[in-house]
């Protein structure tokens, strides 16, 4: 097998402790490319960083070097690489309408691993009030489709050699705004084979006193945005039926905490018990095992891989979500239960369908299928790398 020398470029790099998207993936791609025996570095702008979850790591040239076309060509170039991967912004796609300076040897692939969204999914987003306080955080996904709109995408052909899709939807998106088909490829995320593990998990000291076995669990887990929806989980519980108390565990991700914080709240009969600070993926395997359905009742999904309703199906979880994009796009195709977003009544009824044990079994098969049809990351390296290779 032919070894290549690449790259992960990336300006920044937060700690690799968080596990925050998109810089999970990239790391997780890069210790894949490595497996299989390729020469890979993240090149990253931020200084004194040697080594981000195994993987070494280069210093870059400034700032411009990561937010235009021509600097991203100059690393290839400078570093004399085979190729190398970066992740696509609106600043790429308009640098790319001056053509490039430079015709390195290497080929520069770009994946998208924010969702590329219609501009009525935007209107929904930027006319909820509940989701004012995020507008900046998704400036970039106006600025995405705005870049789009004026055609600036045709422009990067020149540049860049392949362009990747997490969703078949994203690349349909891209192929109307003028991306070639022959150069536009989908890479589903891979399932983590952390969950995909069913062996007993043991939840760490600092909760297990907080979360005993109940007759019936619900779970949530991500950031405490309100795109999440987690407001909209509790509303939900609240019509669930009295007969039967449900808990709910919300596993709320927030790095301003050093330990987690546990917190009680009584919803009529039923009681919500919040969990505040980064929780480790063994507790959150842990939870999945003492849960009877976990759920996501997104309002706007921002990146183009919310991995934990992956996580939660691979620990064999029935799934509750909503139909936003790119999610929807599973709808009949996978054993998620959907919602509709900002409905907490459509929401519980998911819920008691996703908890009828009748029904468990179907889900279960479902998702099995949907494991067993998903790429591995050995899958995903291989195919970057014939990306390159072309």
């Amino acid at each position: 097998m032919e070894t290549l020398r690449l790259a992960i470029i990336t300006e920044t790099l937060p700690p690799a402790r968080l596990g925050l998207q998109p810089w999970r993936y990239l790391g997780d791609l890069a210790q894949a490319l490595r497996r299989e025996g390729h020469d890979v570095r993240i090149v990253t702008r931020d200084p004194g960083v040697a080594d981000w979850n195994g993987v070494p790591v280069d210093a870059g040239e400034g700032e411009s070097s990561f937010r235009s076309g021509h600097g991203l060509q100059q690393i290839l170039q400078g570093k004399r690489l085979d190729g190398s991967l970066f992740r696509f912004t609106a600043s790429l796609f308009f640098s790319m309408r001056e053509p490039p300076r430079l015709r390195p040897d290497g080929r520069l692939v770009g994946v998208f691993l924010r969702a590329v969204h219609s501009g009525g999914d935007l209107a929904k987003r930027f006319l909820d009030p509940e989701l004012a306080p995020e507008i900046r955080l998704d400036l970039h996904h106006a600025a995405l489709f705005m870049s789009r709109r004026f055609g600036t995408w045709p422009d990067a052909v020149p540049y860049v050699g392949g362009y990747a899709f997490l969703w078949e939807s994203d690349r349909q998106t891209a192929l109307a705004a003028g991306l070639p088909a022959g150069s536009c490829f989908v890479l589903r995320h891979p399932f983590d084979p952390v969950f995909l593990n069913r062996e007993p998990a043991s939840l760490g000291p600092g909760l297990s006193a907080h979360l005993s076995r109940v007759s019936r669990r619900v779970v949530f887990a991500g950031p405490p945005e309100p795109s999440r929806g987690a407001g909209d989980l509790l509303r939900a519980i609240r019509r669930l039926p009295e007969d039967r108390p449900a808990q709910a565990v919300l596993l709320v991700r927030d790095p301003a905490y050093a330990e987690p914080v546990v917190t009680r709240t009584r919803l009529g009969v039923h009681e919500a018990i919040s969990v505040r600070g980064l929780v480790t993926r063994e507790d959150i395997r842990a939870i999945y095992q003492e849960s009877d359905v976990a759920v996501f009742p997104y309002r706007f999904v921002r990146t183009a891989l919310p991995l934990v309703p992956l996580e939660a199906v691979a620990a064999g979880l029935p799934v509750v979500t909503t139909r936003v994009h790119p999610l929807r796009e599973l709808e009949g195709r996978t054993g998620l239960v959907f919602a509709d977003p900002c409905r907490p009544r459509s929401i519980a009824s998911a819920i008691e369908s996703a908890l009828d044990q009748g029904r468990r079994s179907e889900l279960e098969r479902h998702n099995q299928e949907w494991i067993r049809a998903s790429p591995s990351w050995q899958d995903v390296a291989r195919s970057y790398a014939s990306a390159i290779r072309v």
